[in-house]
């Protein structure tokens, strides 16, 4: 299975709570998706940062779900890396 289809995308979704920011939303995809986010990983080892190049593909594929969530505000949280990083916040339709 790839990481890029909407149903590992819809998956994690269901798992997510009324507000949530794209590092949850992350951090939930690789608990739920670990072969899949390793993979997709991997893809991205030639970029000068991979974890970014990939987080950032996943935070624009989000935006393909308008049905099911809006942006809300931008806010620091911790990044999968541990350090605060600005990101986006969603809310659920």
């Amino acid at each position: 299975m790839e990481l890029f289809i909407d149903t590992v995308f819809e998956a994690v979704l269901e798992k997510m709570s009324e507000r949530f920011d794209s590092h949850d939303f992350i951090f939930e995809m690789m608990r739920s998706f670990p072969r899949e986010y390793t993979a997709a990983l991997y893809q991205c080892r030639r970029s000068k940062d991979p974890i970014r190049t990939l987080h950032s593909k996943i935070g624009r594929k989000l935006l393909d779900f308008d049905d099911r969530i809006r942006k809300s505000s931008r806010k620091s949280s911790r990044n999968t890396r541990g350090l605060p990083s600005t990101n986006q916040f969603w809310k659920k339709k």
